[in-house]
């Protein structure tokens, strides 16, 4: 506890019982009546009819908007019932507060001006509460017996009055360092001492005591509101120092700190201060000046900050070098760009002499997801793949560099395609960031028997045409890779007959034609068998160039494969 300082209870022990303010009795026997376990609601009705003030100002404070309960309350007994114990507490308090502090006391002391800034500091509290889920009638209270201690140290110091200006005008952190230099002792210190004497719970005294000293509290829920109060306090600040600028953004900055609040909701706080604190002045029956909007105050701010900030031609200066900076940037970001897209590139497999399989691939951004390969193993045969990794950009193309790296390194030791994309799925699942995915055809191809043993995981279906005609199809028999470990490929055989197997991503399928409409399966069936008399090469060329030659940009990556007698006979 802060008052553990041996100065600081030097100074404390100094503060007589006639210096410091005392409620009214039935005040404090009632809100230390509810304090009690084993208290009854009738004993508590009975405390609050003892004194006719507390029992009047009772019912009409729990009838007033701000400390409302929705319906009119007509008995202190039905107040005590609908209220329960804690509430009554918080409320009685309240009461006690606004009557035993007398501000008017201290010579050049608006009393005006100390409520004002008191209910600030309870209402920003409340508002904090409410947003965080915590008690906020509670922390109203506290929020108004946070600074009665300033009021105390004047008080039993009155030679020290010359030092309250400076101390008001301060912002928190710099007023409790002038508290600590003028007084030896603080505000957070005397108000958790009054809390002890008033007989208060040593909750509410051990949270006055601990509100500038966030981080040392316990438990949770007792630093949550130490928290509370410290950002209440600078809440309030905000309406009563004169570097508005500052305040505005160190709040903002503890918000974010503490409770993990954005600047729009740290502003919506400040916007709501103004409007309950006239509300809670009403309840309470005090007397403050007219509120200041925050949408005034921070337009306020905002031109204090353009008028000390920088010259007209300085800022040019900044801004031009910003400006240099971020080209430099975009260059970098481009050289890195095109070398990414050059090492793709680099995956892709070089052209077949006898142009047995041939592909294309088009990136709809700088990098692709789409992949595709092939490569001949020693006995002749050709594996060959096509794929299609979830969605695009660098997440996309890192992903795509793995799953094609893996296809050609284990494909050279692992001959069937089935048993290859169990293989690369579990690797894939190993590491893949979690909702990504990849779909493939993976293939054999034995060009001196005219067979492709192929394995679909999730993808499109591959299309067989012999001549003019599409003869068959072949879907996925599996879910995507990465998706479930362990799991198996079928695979089966095709026989060419002297035809051509078409394999392509999706982005060929959804892509636009002249017309605006998509081009689907049937499109794609008609575009591959008008072209069956040219050279496989210009053949996928040709495809690519007319979905290309649309005014739409391209949404996805395009991709298409060819294998196979591509000028076969039907």
């Amino acid at each position: 506890m802060t008052t553990e300082n041996p100065t600081a209870l030097n100074l404390l022990s100094e503060i007589r019982p006639r210096d410091l303010p005392q409620p009214r009795q039935a005040a404090m026997a009632l809100i230390q009546a509810c304090t009690r376990a084993d208290v009854t609601t009738d004993e508590l009705a009975e405390l609050a009819c003892q004194d006719a003030t507390l029992t009047a100002e009772l019912l009409r404070v729990v009838n007033t908007p701000f400390f409302g309960l929705g319906r009119e309350v007509t008995s202190v007994k039905r107040a005590v019932t609908v209220l329960g114990n804690r509430a009554l507490r918080n409320l009685g308090l309240c009461l006690a507060v606004r009557d035993a502090l007398r501000p008017d006391a201290i010579s050049g002391l608006d009393p005006a001006h100390h409520w004002e800034d008191a209910l600030r500091r309870a209402t920003s509290a409340r508002l904090l509460a409410k947003a965080l889920g915590q008690d906020a009638d509670e922390c109203f209270t506290l929020g108004l017996l946070q600074d009665c201690g300033l009021l105390v140290m004047f008080m039993r110091w009155p030679e020290r009055l010359e030092e309250l200006p400076e101390i008001l005008a301060a912002d928190p952190d710099n007023r409790y360092a002038l508290e600590q230099q003028h007084f030896g002792v603080t505000h957070d210190q005397v108000a958790a001492y009054l809390a002890r004497q008033w007989g208060l719970p040593e909750e509410i005294a051990a949270l006055l005591d601990q509100h500038h000293h966030c981080g040392t509290a316990a438990p949770e829920e007792i630093e949550t509101r130490c928290r509370i109060l410290y950002c209440a306090d600078w809440l309030a600040a905000v309406y009563s120092v004169e570097d508005k600028t500052h305040v505005i953004d160190r709040c903002r900055k503890l918000l974010r700190k503490h409770f993990d609040f954005d600047s729009h909701t740290a502003d919506q706080l400040l916007i709501a201060v103004p409007e309950t604190v006239e509300e809670a002045a009403a309840a309470l029956s005090l007397t403050i000046p007219q509120q200041s909007d925050f949408q005034d105050i921070l337009r306020e701010a905002n031109l204090r900050l353009s008028e000390e900030n920088l010259s007209y031609q300085e800022l040019t200066w900044r801004l031009e070098q910003t400006l240099r900076e971020r080209d430099q940037l975009a260059a970098e970001l481009d050289r890195e760009i095109e070398m990414a897209r050059e090492i793709q590139r680099s995956l892709l497999p070089p052209p077949l002499d006898d142009a047995l399989i041939v592909g294309v691939n088009v990136p709809a951004r700088d990098l692709s997801g789409d992949f595709y390969d092939f490569f001949r193993l020693p006995d002749g045969k050709i594996f060959f793949n096509l794929g299609d990794v979830s969605g695009k950009g660098m997440n996309a193309a890192l992903l795509m560099a793995k799953t094609t790296s893996l296809f050609r390194c284990l494909g050279k030791r692992i001959h069937d395609p089935a048993q290859l994309l169990t293989q690369i799925n579990d690797e894939i699942c190993e590491t893949t960031i979690r909702g990504m995915f990849v779909t493939m055809i993976a293939g054999l191809y034995d060009p001196s028997r005219g067979t492709i043993r192929i394995a679909n995981a999730g993808h499109p279906p591959a299309l067989l045409f012999r001549g003019t005609k599409l003869r068959q199809s072949f879907g996925a028999q599996a879910p995507p890779l990465g998706i479930v470990p362990g799991m198996d490929f079928p695979a089966g055989e095709v026989s060419l007959d002297g035809g051509t197997l078409v394999i392509v991503s999706d982005g060929i399928t959804e892509a636009k034609r002249i017309d605006g409409q998509a081009l689907g399966v049937k499109g794609l069936v008609e575009m591959i068998t008008t072209s069956e008399s040219q050279a496989p090469r210009d053949r996928v060329e040709r495809i690519v160039q007319q979905l290309r030659a649309t005014p739409e940009a391209l949404h996805d990556d395009m991709t298409i494969l060819m294998v196979g007698n591509h000028h076969g006979q039907g």
